[in-house]
């Protein structure tokens, strides 16, 4: 007898780990986004390639890409030298349902027949992205080249400290 209620209370506690409620299931969301991007990120026009990472329904971590172009700005007859531009950045997404606040770093590389140079810059945006898979995506973006203006005006291309971005999320 002695035997048996040992038996019994050392499968107890077996027992009730499966009495345990069942998780809920997770949402599943369009993770990964083609947009095209208009100025912002040291480019004038750029096509991006933005994987997000869902640690939480109200917390992501996004990782881009993108291919750009720049120009000098010139108001003389010279023709302008132009730029490609390869601009990405890390940032944490936080909000709710389909908005979010968006914090993070980007960088840009920038290379020309005249330049090659290297940005990187603090980011702070705002996002819409879609629970439906494919759906519309939306990003308005600042970014701040701090302690690079210097090297921004000798290169004298046009930047614009913000970007606007309109893509589909796969």
């Amino acid at each position: 007898m002695k035997r048996t209620l040992l038996i019994v209370l050392s499968l107890l506690p077996l027992a009730l780990s499966y009495a345990q409620d069942e998780p809920t299931p997770t949402i599943e969301r369009s993770d990964f986004t083609i947009s095209l991007n208009m100025a912002g990120d040291i480019s004038i026009i750029s096509l991006g390639f933005e994987k997000l990472y869902f640690i939480k329904p109200a917390f992501a971590i996004t990782g881009k890409i993108g291919l750009g172009i720049n120009s000098e700005f010139s108001l003389s007859d010279n023709p302008a030298n132009t730029y490609f531009v390869l601009p990405h950045h890390v940032t944490a997404n936080f909000g709710k349902r389909k908005s979010f606040l968006e914090l993070g770093i980007g960088g840009s590389y920038m290379t020309g027949s005249q330049v090659s140079e290297y940005f990187v810059y603090p980011m702070l945006g705002y996002r819409l992205h879609p629970f439906n898979n494919p759906g519309f995506s939306f990003r308005v973006w600042l970014f701040f080249p701090i302690g690079q203006i210097s090297r921004l005006e000798e290169t004298n291309i046009l930047i614009v400290p913000y970007g606007l971005s309109f893509g589909i999320a796969l």
